[in-house]
């Protein structure tokens, strides 16, 4: 019954944003539990890698070029997946783009650039998405946002603020939509890497913080993010669940 429960086969998925690993190991986790994949952003290289490892799991994928922060642009990429597909099933935000710079050194255009690919983003995508998720009375929405959407930190107060804002749209969402089968949930990473030593200057402070004492590695919420898209997760919806090591239990 569990595995029935999580089976994704026969489900149609967007994985929608530039991110530096979302978009590959989220399209590899919803194809290996057997949904075809549409995956949508603007950097071409990450684009066809993401597409890639949807193949190999087996499954369809669907690359298309979109700016996620132009509307129009998500429109028609949304457009693009139903008219290849015929519906929209489970919708992935998967976009990050960080700042590390002190507040008052922060630019007003470097502050609306970071609000608008993480933030604006997942607004876009929301409603072209949404639109079609309505019509179906069904669907699955899943944001994938970062631990510092709760927690404040020194030198990054433009992704704080934008991540924060991802967690407001989730958790209003969530509300406006549940009445009509639509979940809405965000997935809170912690300090990801595919190498377990990264190199960063502030690598030692921060295993401090991280009670198992090492980096995630993005993979690790591939079985997560298969169980927010999956039919056993139709009575949760507004969650936030966190692949962080336990670093979000430090007060």
């Amino acid at each position: 019954m569990v595995a029935k429960d999580f089976n994704l086969g026969g489900k149609i998925a967007l994985v929608a944003g530039d991110s530096k690993y979302w978009s590959r190991y989220a399209g590899a986790a919803l194809a290996g539990a057997g949904a075809d994949v549409a995956i949508a952003a603007r950097n071409a290289k990450r684009l066809e890698e993401a597409a890639e490892e949807v193949r190999r799991q087996g499954q369809k994928a669907l690359a298309i070029p979109t700016d996620t922060t132009d509307a129009a642009q998500v429109q028609k990429m949304a457009d693009q997946v139903i008219a290849e597909f015929g519906r929209i099933d489970i919708l992935v935000n998967a976009n990050e783009l960080l700042l590390a710079k002190p507040f008052l050194e922060t630019t007003e255009s470097e502050w609306r650039r970071v609000l608008d690919v993480n933030l604006n983003s997942a607004f876009n995508c929301c409603q072209a998405v949404g639109r079609q998720m309505l019509k179906q009375e069904k669907g699955r929405i899943i944001n994938l946002i970062s631990c510092l959407a709760e927690r404040g930190v020194e030198n990054f107060t433009a992704y704080c603020a934008a991540m924060g804002g991802v967690m407001q749209l989730t958790r209003a969402l969530n509300i406006e939509w549940a009445r009509h089968g639509i979940t809405v949930n965000a997935i809170g990473a912690g300090w990801m890497s595919e190498t377990e030593k990264t190199g960063a200057p502030q690598e030692e402070l921060l295993l401090k913080y991280i009670p198992l004492k090492r980096y995630g590695h993005p993979s690790e919420a591939g079985s997560l993010l298969v169980y927010l898209a999956s039919d056993a997760t139709d009575f949760l919806t507004g969650q936030f669940l966190y692949v962080d090591g336990a670093a979000m239990s430090h007060l």
